[in-house]
């Protein structure tokens, strides 16, 4: 379904910028922040940081869009496919700050154990936290150093991804 096709589904008027932030977040293969995805917006429409935040609440409320809180206190936001509702997890790789939506599961997770009579669990927010397999390929910073630390050290990002 295109850019045009989801709003017209979700009931929303498809203006040329609500147009270009869905094309924007379908130009990535991971969860963009929304600096990353202002940017990519800005090739393509004139928009303002305002106007960006106010379109994804729309799109967002619409079911259109997800927003998910990434292991730096960053949201990142993703489209949300019919294959993908209601449920699907995400991983964020602590060296590069990419997060990556997982493939769609079939099911919902199980209700969790304690949840009381009554309470009724709408959303479902899943994010593995670790090192990516490009990130793991390259050496750990600081592997050589004869410190052994194991915290991981900054380095340039090798995926394009802005660094904070």
């Amino acid at each position: 379904m295109n850019a045009r096709e989801q709003l017209d589904a979700h009931g929303v008027e498809a203006t040329p910028r609500r147009l270009a932030v869905l094309e924007g977040l379908a130009a990535f293969p991971h969860a963009p922040t929304a600096p990353e995805l202002l940017e990519e917006v800005r090739k393509t429409v004139h928009l303002d940081k305002v106007t960006l935040y106010r379109t994804l609440d729309l799109l967002v409320e619409a079911g259109i869009v997800g927003r998910h809180p990434g292991g730096d206190g960053l949201l990142r936001y993703c489209l949300v496919h019919e294959e993908t509702r209601p449920f699907h997890a995400h991983f964020y790789c602590t060296r590069c700050r990419r997060m990556s939506c997982l493939p769609a599961t079939s099911t919902i997770p199980p209700r969790p154990e304690g949840l009381a009579e009554g309470m009724t669990a709408e959303r479902v927010e899943v994010r593995f936290d670790g090192i990516c397999n490009h990130c793991g390929d390259a050496p750990s910073p600081g592997s050589d150093s004869p410190s052994g630390s194991t915290t991981p050290a900054r380095r340039p990002d090798t995926h394009g991804a802005p660094r904070p």
